[in-house]
């Protein structure tokens, strides 16, 4: 009886693999971008941020933004913002689009997931913002 032994898949030439390395390195660089656009306004700004409460469902922002003052670029997840100050803040978007956000006091407003540069084109803002979290896994169960 004679053996023979299975050919095996053919490994990847030099260019095929440098290939392979390059799309691996696009893949981890737009991973980074992600993560270097979605700036924490915590540390970025701290007299504008304060955290009042935070758990790894939720957290709790004391906002405050001055009279014509701006902020660079940065995220929030989805959260709902309660404003204790009549605010008109205009807000740069990534794509380039602009969004105004005029409120009342006492107004509560929702917002989905965000990337967003403002501009307090009113008086002085102050809300307290409620940043929700991704519940961890298993917790519908």
């Amino acid at each position: 009886m004679r053996i023979t032994r299975q050919s095996r898949e053919p490994r990847p030439t030099g260019a095929l693999r440098a290939g392979l390395v390059a799309a691996l390195g696009l893949v981890i660089l737009a991973g980074l971008s992600g993560t270097a656009s979605s700036q924490d306004p915590v540390p970025l700004y701290p007299e504008n941020y304060k955290v009042l409460f935070e758990n790894d469902r939720v957290r709790v922002l004391d906002f405050r933004l001055r009279k014509g003052a701006t902020e660079k670029l940065h995220s929030h997840p989805a959260n709902v913002t309660v404003f204790l100050t009549d605010v008109k803040i205009r807000f740069a978007l990534p794509n380039g689009e602009t969004k105004l956000r005029e409120a009342r006091a006492g107004d509560a407003a929702y917002s989905e997931a965000t990337t967003h540069s403002p501009v307090n084109i009113g008086e002085d803002a102050h809300g307290i913002i409620f940043e929700m979290k991704s519940p961890p896994a298993g917790a519908d169960k």
